[in-house]
């Protein structure tokens, strides 16, 4: 039987390397998001530490010029904390983006695999079917060889 060779598989062995970058490259977008997340998390509760410092000194009494450096530092939490949403949103376009990037590799080298796969059985089947004609033209050939003797020794 002769061996199967897929001419095709330098391009899915590229697919494949093209599949493990897109994978690599979307775990990195996740990563990056989540520490997006975690940062906003920490920004909203020194935001929220803050604003609670400041109603706790506002039952005690505070002097104005107290109350102007937390409203400064509200703000400034406030404006970090923005940015940083901002930055989260554009973390979470760029995860989408490599996961589709991802889902595409995938299901190229997917499609690859299913070819490959098709034609080994093609090449199975025609193995086959080769290998019984060449069986039934040996089986053939005895029995033309051995049919006229046996009709000869009939008639004797």
């Amino acid at each position: 039987m002769k061996a199967f060779r897929f001419r095709l598989e330098s391009l899915l062995h590229l697919r494949g390397l093209t599949r493990e970058r897109a994978l690599k490259e979307y775990a990195n977008a996740i990563h990056d998001r989540q520490l997006a997340e975690a940062r906003c998390k920490e920004l909203t509760d020194r935001l929220r530490q803050i604003e609670d410092m400041v109603a706790d000194l506002r039952n005690e009494g505070i002097s104005g010029h107290d109350q102007a450096t937390f409203l400064a530092s509200i703000e400034y939490a406030k404006d970090a904390l923005a940015k940083q949403n901002e930055v989260l949103r554009l973390a979470l376009e760029d995860e989408e983006l490599k996961r589709s990037s991802y889902v595409e590799a995938d299901v190229a080298e997917k499609t690859m695999l299913r070819l490959k796969e098709r034609r080994q059985e093609e090449h199975l089947h025609e193995q086959a079917a080769k290998e019984e004609r060449t069986l039934e033209d040996v089986i053939g050939s005895r029995y033309s060889v051995i049919s006229p003797t046996e009709i000869s020794h009939e008639t004797a």
